[in-house]
């Protein structure tokens, strides 16, 4: 096994993996095409091609998706095994056809991939599929998610205690579960509902309630725009919180988000995604998680 990348992520899990890392160097051409190019020996070899974006890439995701298009395909033809590892999934926020026309953008881009010689994938924290191991859905290659929550909490650890965790929405409150096991402390539920046309959401339900003198942690899997971040924030300041820490896995931070969110208190995320909050790494466990499958 090598790892194929770019970055001190891929450096990191391949010497957590303690296999070989083979750099990825990537020109652009004027007209903004991609070219990229494997630096060294691969034949033979499984091949995990670890790419992740950044926050601040006004080229995201549609860069990221292409070049590793571009990379697996190359080593196919250099005769090794591709295997994509993406710690940020692109397009797994449209997971279903939630408008009829519309596309189911997860599903088609690992058909994508699949097509180009991958013969695995591997993320962290899939947003159709929250819970760690096996994405059942995708049959076609095996797809495998590592929750990025147990990193969050081990991060907190000392940080915060006895919290009030939150999850702002049903799926986040599962997570906010997995998250109070390690901590201690209470779990508190908050509901929302999504405009299917503007994409803006409103809390529709909580039982956020007498938070007087006490930590709050606020988890999610993906910090977006920041508007439900934003809206469970303000519920727990009305509610008596005096120290209030957003948790999130994923750092997409579109738009004023992070300025929206950290004005409000501690923001911090896991590397996944390179961004200025990114200060909780998943390297050790996501080197432990693809060392366990088959």
């Amino acid at each position: 096994m090598i790892v194929v990348g770019k970055d001190g992520f891929s450096e990191g899990l391949a010497k957590e993996l303690g296999v070989k890392h083979v750099e990825l160097e990537t020109r652009t051409f004027p007209n903004s095409e991609i070219n990229p190019r494997v630096m060294g020996e691969v034949k033979g070899e499984k091949a995990l091609v670890v790419l992740r974006t950044g926050s601040q890439d006004k080229h995201h995701p549609n860069k990221l998706v292409i070049e590793t298009f571009l990379v697996v395909m190359q080593l196919k033809e250099m005769g090794a095994e591709p295997v994509v590892v993406w710690p940020w999934f692109p397009y797994s926020l449209q997971d279903e056809s939630f408008r009829e026309g519309e596309p189911k953008s997860a599903e088609y881009v690992l058909d994508m991939l699949h097509a180009a010689g991958a013969t695995a994938f591997f993320t962290v924290s899939a947003h159709m599929d929250r819970g760690e191991g096996k994405m059942e859905y995708y049959t076609k290659m095996p797809c495998y998610t590592m929750s990025g929550f147990e990193a969050i909490a081990e991060y907190l650890k000392g940080k915060v205690d006895a919290p009030v965790v939150i999850g702002p929405d049903f799926t986040s409150g599962e997570s906010a579960k997995e998250v109070q096991a390690v901590l201690g402390g209470k779990v508190n539920s908050v509901e929302k509902a999504r405009d299917k046309e503007t994409g803006e959401t409103e809390i529709t339900k909580h039982d956020v309630k007498e938070l007087g003198g006490k930590d709050v942690v606020i988890v999610d899997d993906i910090a977006n725009t920041g508007g439900t971040l934003a809206g469970a924030i303000k519920l727990c300041k009305e509610n008596g919180a005096t120290k209030v820490v957003s948790c999130v896995v994923h750092p997409l931070l579109a738009d004023d988000c992070l300025e929206k969110v950290s004005g409000e208190g501690e923001f911090v995320a896991t590397d996944t995604i390179d961004s200025p909050i990114s200060k909780i790494t998943v390297v050790p466990a996501f080197a432990g998680f693809i060392q366990k499958q088959p």
